[in-house]
């Protein structure tokens, strides 16, 4: 816990992001437990001379990884370079070129590619840099055999050591950017999503809008295999009487009763939305005129029973509908005229009534 709370505590400065820090202290780990496990191996087969060496890269590290707690990202990102330049150097000829140390430009040039915002450009011309310098290391450093003193066994184990220091940066750096890569694009994905739902959804009462009705009647239509489908407008009986009588703020309230109540009735493939003001579509898809009309009818009984409460006052609401269905032979805009008319005609026959 320790561990994961040093690695993955959060940077200075608020307007960074903190990945690139929790990557380089994994390394400034890395390279401090590969040096002590190949101080280990090497033990007495080193001089003191060279165990000043060793201890300074030891606490070199140390340091530098208490730095990236107070120093800005892309100055740490370039003190990790530096550092992994002069250690490598300092170290071959330590433990020799076998070892396998230089190796450790792998994950540094990852770093560099992930972990820095400069231009792509500027990318290619550092990895071009390290190309040099890894092949200037080649030419000078190559002939370098380990210590004398040193067995077959130390050697091997000095190269189990590094590579899998090695592999193991390497590992953990692309799962952890790839990581990171995932969650911000999820999260994009998500924020897109509730931008999408907030477009498609009236606000009041949660149900689709206008524009999502128009969209999601393209579809069905497209997607139709010859399904009957119906369709229905509907309108809350003496909207602006409730208004005037109390409030808007009530007017709201059986609003968004009323949607609840038709979620809840109709059955869950059934597409409800707010058309406009008090009207509702309703949109029946594999589902034929008559039983739209059974469906609309259980609908009006129940909102007929049941009361918006608004403070201290009970409102007692109905709706009438109009109910058509789709024939095929013309575009939707017929079905919904018709469903209209219907609404119309059941107003100025007493209200409180479906259609059909």
């Amino acid at each position: 816990m320790f561990l994961y709370d040093l690695v993955y505590r959060d940077v200075k400065s608020e307007n960074e992001s903190k990945r690139v820090m929790v990557a380089l202290r994994v390394m400034y780990l890395t390279v401090f437990f590969a040096l002590i496990a190949g101080s280990a191996v090497m033990g007495l087969s080193v001089i003191a001379g060279q165990w000043f060496r060793l201890g300074v890269v030891i606490i070199a590290s140390v340091l530098l990884l208490i730095q990236t707690y107070y120093v800005r990202t892309v100055v740490s990102l370039w003190c990790y370079i530096a550092f992994s330049f002069v250690w490598i150097l300092v170290m071959i000829p330590l433990e020799g070129w076998k070892a396998g140390l230089q190796n450790f430009f792998v994950p540094m040039l990852m770093l560099v590619f992930f972990g820095s915002y400069a231009k792509i450009s500027h990318k290619f011309l550092i990895a071009t840099v390290v190309l040099l310098i890894r092949i200037a290391f080649i030419l000078g450093m190559s002939d370098i055999y380990v210590l004398d003193g040193f067995s077959h066994l130390q050697d091997k184990l000095l190269q189990i050591i590094n590579v899998t220091s090695v592999f193991y940066s390497i590992v953990y750096i692309s799962y952890y950017f790839s990581r990171t890569d995932k969650e911000s694009e999820g999260k994009l994905v998500k924020y897109n999503d509730r931008l999408k739902e907030a477009a498609n959804t009236d606000q009041l009462t949660g149900l689709f809008n206008r524009r999502r009705a128009e969209e999601y009647m393209e579809e069905v239509l497209r997607d139709n295999d010859g399904s009957p489908i119906s369709v229905s407008i509907g309108d809350i009986d003496f909207f602006k009487k409730i208004n005037d009588t109390y409030g808007h703020d009530a007017g709201d309230v059986v609003l968004k009763n009323m949607a609840d109540i038709m979620r809840d009735t109709l059955r869950s493939d059934s597409f409800i939305a707010r058309w406009g003001g008090e009207e509702f579509l309703i949109v029946f898809d594999n589902c034929n005129g008559d039983q739209a009309f059974m469906a609309l009818e259980r609908l009006r009984r129940r909102i007929m029973c049941t009361s918006t409460i608004v403070g201290d006052n009970e409102i007692q609401v109905t709706m009438t509908f109009g109910v058509s269905e789709y024939d095929f032979s013309g575009n939707m805009d017929v079905a919904i005229k018709e469903a209209d008319e219907r609404l119309y005609r059941g107003k100025g026959n007493g209200r409180n009534q479906v259609v059909f």
